[in-house]
């Protein structure tokens, strides 16, 4: 499921069942998206579905952040590049025919 079905129903994660229809009914009866609402209480409500759902989410989450990471790591790699020094595995190499005498 694409969607972050606690922030739909605008309610905290591991909530009580009651304060999960507490919400959907409220947001129900006041909004155009009654059909993903009711998803959202059928899958909170659902032991074994909110289980997976909470599965999906953390693997989301966890993808977020090694993303993150990388993406860091990619930043400081491409700010060291940017000033000079030599990429990873590589060598910097002077001009051959710079300290030539005569040239």
């Amino acid at each position: 499921m694409a969607m972050d079905l606690d922030a739909l129903l605008e309610i905290e994660e591991k909530v009580a069942d009651k304060e999960v229809e507490k919400a959907y009914r409220q947001k129900a009866s006041s909004s155009e998206l009654f059909h993903q609402h009711s998803q959202a209480l059928e899958v909170l409500t659902d032991a074994a579905a909110g289980a997976a759902y909470d599965k999906v989410r953390k693997a989301k989450k966890q993808a977020a952040e090694r993303t993150q990471k990388l993406d860091e790591k990619r930043k400081k790699v491409k700010a060291r590049d940017q000033t000079g020094f030599p990429a990873a595995g590589g060598t910097a190499e002077a001009d051959p025919g710079a300290d030539t005498p005569g040239a």
